[in-house]
């Protein structure tokens, strides 16, 4: 996995090194879990937030294929995903708990994500140009880069990586895609003005998902 995550990375920002986001993985707060717990009372059961955006293909310095090109539609707002904050991830595990009519703690979340990292999970892209099994393009990779950016020394790794949705299905079950990619982040790595890269397999491109203002506010 290290090996392939940082040749992936290469392919899309040449050869050289990346800045990784260098912090200490600190645990889940008391405050965030009890908001949680008050959250998941809410009628409105809580879920992850969806990461929508337009096409924002990065090309790693290549001509876009006009075939790929022809498909894709600037105005049209796509899912590339979905975000999974601390609390959120506290809130939809404590709202399972009531359902089930079972008290609910720290100790009920499983320790491998007693964390206070973001989990990003990137589904595969869609094209429009081809069918069959080809038409899903699984994403190998994602970093951070201030919007619009390819300037190496400033590029955010993510703390860990996972090449399936394991993690989150473990937590969640099927209600979670079983075909994706989960990057976590510190919190304070995802700022307005900064990008998610999602990096796809194949030689097929990049693509850019913005991260807004109004976002990180939503984004508890």
């Amino acid at each position: 996995m290290r090996l392939r995550r940082h040749l992936m990375l290469a392919l899309w920002i040449g050869l050289g090194s990346a800045t990784a986001f260098a912090q200490a993985v600190t645990p889940v707060s008391p405050d965030d879990l009890n908001a949680a717990v008050q959250a998941a009372k809410a009628p409105t059961a809580p879920s992850p937030y969806p990461l929508r955006g337009p096409s924002k293909p990065v090309t790693r310095g290549a001509p876009l294929d006009p075939e790929v090109a022809r498909t894709l539609d600037p105005n049209k707002i796509l899912t590339f995903g979905a975000v999974y904050t601390p609390f959120i991830r506290g809130a939809m595990l404590a709202r399972k708990a009531a359902d089930a009519g079972r008290p609910f703690g720290l100790a009920d979340i499983p320790r491998e994500t007693q964390d206070a990292l973001t989990y990003v999970l990137a589904l595969p892209w869609e094209r429009a140009d081809v069918g069959g099994p080809d038409r899903l393009v699984d994403v190998n990779y994602v970093i951070l880069t201030p919007s619009g950016s390819t300037d190496r020394a400033k590029i955010i790794e993510p703390a860990w990586v996972k090449a399936d949705t394991g993690v989150l299905r473990n937590l969640f079950g099927p209600a979670v895609p079983d075909r994706g990619f989960v990057a976590a982040f510190p919190r304070d790595a995802i700022q307005a003005d900064r990008d998610f890269v999602f990096v796809y397999a194949g030689s097929v491109y990049a693509q850019r998902v913005e991260i807004r203002p109004e976002d990180v506010a939503a984004w508890r």
